[in-house]
């Protein structure tokens, strides 16, 4: 509402800018230095509502009504036709007023070759006007047009990206949720305690996600979050899973989208565990003073170990969304699927 507010008092801006530029125009002879008869200042008054209302019919009625609706020839036809009735409207002012007659009187004694004006004789310049106020209103209208069918296309993007953005990100925190839940729940059959070490790491990271995530978070809160995610995970794994973790020392305090790590860590643990081979999960996180960037790598298994339950894989598609809406061009993200290491890779990198 406040764009197009500003559109409409812009508009009147430019309507009274236009306007008083053609009083100032009509009484640019009085710094002639003549005695101009009185019919000429009638005719320069009835030329300017004459040329308001050619304005107000093109911008109001013909543009709106033809133009925009798909009806060029009709408006062109209209338009070249109200052109042509404001100029033989000035005329008939001009003979009804006796306008060349008192004109003749006025300037024949002070120039003593001026030619007698006939009702016969058009004024070039006047002609000229007429058609130049007839366009530029049609231009004025075609251009707020223009920009208010943008504003308003730009604006219902922004609407529809943020409404995808909360989407996409409410997705993915059930889904984590759902498959940490899932964890805990094994775990208390196995461990009492353990489970309630879990329960405690997940209410410090469910604080996180109610109270940090409707906003941009820092790289330090994130690195935090993934940390109590590896604790987490660490509760369930057995001495076959070597987890490296390598945290950012410097530059945290970056701001960047909350939980766009976690689903390639998440996607690390699901795929990267065995229940009777040696597997290593490596998760590195650096921070420079322009970038940010993340890299994961598993080891691929044959036999997958239970631990994680089965997703629909929501996770990593939403993402993949999330960063091409955040960081249009300022992201870059690698997957490399089976490396020569038998490793699943992913490399992401902020740019800012």
């Amino acid at each position: 509402m406040r764009l197009f507010t500003s559109i409409r008092n812009s508009s009147y801006i430019v309507n009274l800018l236009l306007f008083l530029g053609l009083i100032l125009f009509l009484l640019q002879p009085l710094s002639w230095h003549l005695q101009l008869p009185t019919e000429f200042w009638i005719r320069q008054v009835g030329l300017l509502f004459l040329w308001i209302g050619l304005f107000y019919l093109v911008s109001k009625v013909l543009v709106p009504f033809l133009l925009f609706k798909n009806r060029e020839p009709a408006f062109f036809v209209f338009f070249i036709g109200s052109l042509l009735l404001t100029v033989i409207f000035s005329k008939v002012l001009e003979i009804s007023i006796n306008y060349y007659d008192a004109m003749t009187a006025a300037i024949k004694p002070i120039f003593k070759h001026f030619p007698k004006q006939s009702i016969f004789s058009i004024d070039a310049f006047m002609v000229f006007t007429t058609v130049l106020i007839g366009g530029i209103s049609a231009c004025i209208e075609i251009v707020k047009k223009w920009y208010t069918d943008n504003a308003s296309r730009l604006q219902l993007e922004q609407e529809k990206t943020a409404s995808e953005l909360a989407f996409l990100k409410a997705q993915i925190n059930p889904h984590f949720f759902f498959n940490t839940l899932n964890n805990i729940y094994s775990l208390n059959r196995i461990n009492a305690e353990k489970a309630g070490d879990a329960i405690y790491t997940l209410s410090h990271m469910m604080r996180y996600v109610l109270y940090e995530t409707h906003k941009d978070t820092t790289v330090k809160k994130e690195v935090q979050f993934i940390d109590d995610y590896i604790k987490l995970m660490q509760l369930r794994l057995t001495r076959k899973v070597q987890i490296i973790f390598n945290k950012p020392e410097t530059n945290l305090h970056h701001n960047i989208a909350p939980m766009l790590f976690l689903p390639y860590v998440e996607n690390a643990f699901k795929h990267g565990l065995s229940p009777t081979d040696n597997t290593t999960i490596l998760i590195n996180i650096s921070s420079t003073d322009s970038s940010v960037c993340m890299e994961v790598r598993n080891t691929i298994v044959e036999h997958q170990s239970p631990i994680m339950e089965e997703s629909n894989g929501i996770g990593l598609v939403n993402t993949k969304r999330r960063l091409d809406l955040m960081y249009p061009g300022k992201h870059e993200l690698t997957i490399d699927t089976h490396t020569p290491e038998n490793e699943y890779l992913v490399q992401l990198k902020l740019n800012f």
